[in-house]
């Protein structure tokens, strides 16, 4: 094998993340670090790249980090840009990382950040997603509890009348009389040959037309029970993720500068007041009003935002050909023949 040096992974970058990137961080907190990194020239013309490495603590299903605990994670560059031209919060806040936190960086990590008008996009899927992730979670708004909680009625009172076989096609118009926000009739693609088949929605969980009333009453109340028990325990601040939450409302923030400015601020102007919703400190009602608010400015910001629709995926092509290609012809421009 050969046992030239530079077949090491090359680092592109190497940083301290998380909450000591956020400004959020405690005596208590763990350190993350992210890197990028150049995958060694074996693995990329073997095409056996990963698409990232990590470096952490074996823990026990469902243990959390502790003081003291670190965790790192390196993304090949390919993998990287990937997830920046998908606009995912992981890769955009490595990409805005400042020097305060950086350990190691290098002229490719430079190029990547003078470039960055061509890999910013509006896309932001992923920062809405996680915020409606926990406002889901939670029942943060009361319309979606209350969505949830007149669908079950109603399927339940037309299941009495109907009976067990009977299905949701049948009850179209009774449903449609709840149609809100959070409660939709739509009509998806089945197959190649251009059919559609009908759903009820509501809560962001879809039942077919052509299942059972009772199927969708069984799935319909789980998501109200949910909801309810989750309504309850927020009210009386018990069982509530703060942690997930600060996260929703941290993202949220981040989205907006970002697509109204082109830019994140590092630490975070609003470190404080994360701070205090991940510590539990600030009242329930207060926090799902938050992120109820970030939910639509952020799409808001979206459509008004100046960033181009979709990254320039030609240049991405270009930066990872060039690098690699350079990875491979360094270390084996001077290497010995090895014979398999």
């Amino acid at each position: 094998m050969l046992s030239d040096t530079r077949l090491v992974e090359s680092c592109i970058v190497r940083m301290i993340f998380g909450s000591h990137l956020y400004g959020t961080n405690t005596p208590e907190s763990d350190t993350d670090y992210k890197a990028v990194h150049l995958p060694s020239p074996d693995d990329i013309l073997l095409q056996r790249v990963p698409g990232s490495v990590n470096n952490k603590r074996p823990k026990a299903e469902g243990e959390r980090n502790i003081a003291g605990d670190v965790d790192e994670e390196s993304f090949s560059l390919q993998r990287y840009l990937g997830l920046l031209a998908d606009g995912q919060t992981v890769a955009i806040d490595m990409l805005f990382a400042p020097k305060p936190v950086l350990l190691q960086t290098s002229n490719l990590w430079e190029l990547i950040y003078e470039n960055r008008h061509r890999l910013l996009n509006k896309r932001s899927t992923a920062f809405v997603g996680y915020c409606r992730t926990q406002a889901n979670k939670y029942g943060i708004k009361g319309s979606r509890v209350a969505a949830a909680r007149n669908v079950t009625e109603l399927l339940a009172r037309e299941l009495a009348e109907k009976g067990s076989t009977a299905k949701v096609g049948e009850i179209g118009d009774a449903l449609n009389t709840l149609l809100d926000p959070h409660t939709a009739i739509v009509d998806l693609p089945v197959g190649k040959d251009g059919r559609v088949e009908r759903y009820v929605e509501c809560c962001n969980r879809k039942v077919s037309f052509g299942s059972s009333i009772k199927l969708a009453h069984e799935i319909f109340s789980r998501i109200y029970e949910n909801y309810g028990k989750r309504a309850q325990l927020a009210e009386r601040n018990e069982g509530i993720d703060w942690k997930a939450l600060s996260h929703a409302v941290r993202v949220g923030d981040e989205a907006i500068e970002l697509l109204q400015t082109g830019n994140i601020t590092f630490p975070l102007r609003n470190a404080r007041r994360i701070l205090e919703i991940k510590q539990g400190l600030l009242p329930y009602g207060a926090v799902a009003e938050e992120i109820e608010g970030l939910l639509t400015r952020v799409e808001q910001a979206s459509v008004e935002s100046s960033l181009p629709e979709t990254a320039d995926m030609e240049f991405i092509d270009d930066l990872v050909l060039y690098a690699y290609r350079r990875q491979i012809f360094d270390a084996y421009a001077d290497a010995p023949r090895r014979e398999p």
